[in-house]
């Protein structure tokens, strides 16, 4: 990186030239991350996406973080951008999952979809229109594997569409002990966001595909996200709970067939997640295909 022309020129321009900086630990995703620090103490993080890859764009996670932060909650605030590099805010290393801090993280977290919810930002695709949906079909080719998933959904009443993070779990959550109320969670890795069913993101949280949640935290969280529903939405919440959190683990079940360095507890822990779900009614269509 330190020879790296683009990159030197941007941190120029944004002050940050003479920060000190260190490489963060990367994701699944094609971008990399630096933490810089100035000798002030002041810090922030450094991504460069040199690949343009649908659910990546940092155009889209700038304008997105304007949308959140107008909502009350914290997305970081953007220092610099161009179309491969930006420069952010840094939220520090405490993830939710953090044991010191996950059980007041968590239910703020869950307070976090409650506002999250009432972002009514048009500039989202919708979820069966999106790239994620599709990634579904990777973890069967037979064309009736989705048909299965939309007679699935057809046989329940349609559920409440919202503005929905798409990758809402603890690594993307760090707490921020210093700020109030939801303001304490911030947010990062939104730049996917869709409009999608009502459960899809509270899924994400509590169905994690890389942890293993203790089981009465679980339904008090679940409890908690769902008694801050709207009363129409209530009586919804169990099935596409289920439905949801199905359709989630076959599909990152169908990714990480393609990611070579996927830990090796995921595959195990999805298929344990798959096999209780699938006794739901409901679910019955897709018993075929596992």
């Amino acid at each position: 990186m330190d020879t790296n022309p683009e990159i030197t020129a941007f941190l120029s321009s944004c002050g940050w030239h003479d920060a000190r900086i260190s490489a963060i630990t990367p994701d699944w995703s094609p971008r990399h991350y630096w933490r810089l620090k100035k000798s002030s103490g002041e810090s922030a993080v450094l991504v460069h996406a040199p690949k343009v890859i649908p659910g990546h764009d940092l155009g889209d996670f700038a304008r997105l973080s304007g949308h959140l932060r107008a909502l009350g909650l914290s997305a970081p605030e953007i220092y610099g951008l161009t179309p491969t590099l930006m420069l952010t805010e840094d939220f520090g290393d405490t993830p939710i999952d953090t044991a010191s801090v996950e059980h007041d993280a968590y239910a703020m977290a869950v307070d976090v979809l409650a506002t999250l919810r009432t972002n009514r930002s048009t500039e989202v695709v919708h979820y069966k229109d999106g790239y994620i949906y599709k990634k579904l079909a990777l973890y069967s080719p037979d064309p009736a594997w989705l048909s299965a998933w939309d007679t699935v959904e057809n046989s329940l009443p349609p559920a409440p569409q919202c503005f929905s993070h798409m990758d809402y779990k603890a690594g993307n959550l760090h707490w921020l002990p210093l700020r109030d109320g939801i303001k304490r969670i911030g947010i990062l890795d939104f730049q996917a966001a869709q409009t999608a069913p009502f459960t899809y993101d509270i899924v994400n949280l509590l169905e994690d595909a890389r942890r293993d949640l203790d089981p009465a935290m679980k339904a008090q969280l679940k409890a908690r996200f769902k008694d801050a529903l709207p009363d129409s939405w209530k009586p919804l919440f169990d099935d596409w709970y289920v439905v949801m959190a199905a359709q989630f683990h076959a599909r990152v079940l169908g990714q990480i067939r393609h990611i070579a360095n996927a830990a090796p507890d995921i595959a195990p822990r999805l298929e344990a997640y798959l096999a209780e779900e699938l006794r739901h009614p409901a679910l019955r269509p897709l018993a075929r295909f596992f």
